[in-house]
């Protein structure tokens, strides 16, 4: 009985956050304040409405695309939204963490498909969903958060970020030990088996991972303050009615296909990984 718990809470927490995401789209649909997401040139061609565009963003947790499942339905924008808009977009983010949190203890619980588990709503709930021609939930589209601001900018600058990346100090002994799990049968393999086995076992590497490109949203307060924020999602803010809405520039819709920052002339990591198979660097002050 006990373990039965979990899957109830999972589903009670899906069925929450279902009802804010009612909530939400009813105030979208309802709102006449301004707003402003862009379309690509498809969806302009098919006479696209910004404002179904807009509740699409915020509102689907399901993947209804063909090919890669990892891709999640983004778009950068800007929301005016009073009292009543904000507090709709704060309750989806509290129920989306609800889940994620419900979900993450199903998992440790039981460590099986989660959506095996999920399968076992009650079936006037799965009716429902099939009715809507839904087909897979999307976790990252079901946690990511509705980024908000209580207060109105004079302006938001949006910009690809396309430098990120991930670093992990790995020392060479543990390198090494990667590396022998591969195909050691493999010449690249033997070549880097034997550059790492040169270097002190404690030497320090760093492993690279370099991040997806995303928006970042630079918003700009009348006061001279500033924040800087990572969004998928249109931005909601408090509309004041006595301001024009905010100063945004368009970038493009898709990343650029080349990075736009200059390289760091501090960067304390080699351009160039010492073993590319693990994707490792060497610090610059142990080149030799």
């Amino acid at each position: 009985m006990a373990t039965s718990l979990p899957h109830a809470r999972v589903v009670e927490a899906f069925e929450s956050l279902n009802r804010q995401l009612d909530h939400l789209k009813n105030w979208l649909d309802r709102s006449d304040l301004p707003f402003w997401v862009p379309l690509t040139e498809e969806e302009q061609a098919r006479g696209l409405d910004p404002r179904t565009r807009l509740v699409e963003l915020c509102c689907n947790l399901w993947y209804r695309h063909a090919g890669d499942g990892r891709r999640t339905d983004s778009r950068h924008g800007l929301v005016a939204a009073d009292a009543a808009g904000l507090a709709c977009a704060h309750a989806v983010n509290r129920a989306k963490q609800e889940f994620q949190q419900a979900l993450g203890a199903l998992r440790q619980l039981e460590k099986t498909d989660w959506s095996r588990q999920l399968g076992r709503r009650p079936s006037d709930l799965r009716e429902a969903l099939s009715s809507k021609g839904l087909a897979r939930l999307h976790l990252r589209q079901c946690y990511r958060q509705i980024p908000c601001t209580d207060q109105h900018p004079e302006r938001v600058g949006f910009n690809w970020y396309c430098s990120g990346r991930s670093i992990q100090r790995i020392r060479a002994d543990k390198a090494h030990a990667a590396l022998l799990k591969l195909d050691t049968h493999s010449a690249h393999i033997q070549v880097q088996l034997d550059k790492v086995a040169r270097l002190p076992p404690h030497t320090g590497l760093a492993r690279v991972q370099q991040q997806a490109p995303l928006m970042r949203a630079n918003i700009v307060h009348s006061d001279g303050s500033r924040r800087a924020c990572n969004l998928s999602l249109p931005l909601f803010f408090a509309w004041d009615p006595a301001r024009p809405f905010p100063d945004f520039n368009q970038p493009t819709l898709s990343p650029p296909p080349t990075r736009q920052r200059r390289v760091r002339s501090d960067c304390r990591i080699e351009a160039t990984p010492f073993l590319p198979s693990l994707r490792v660097h060497r610090y610059a002050e142990d080149m030799s």
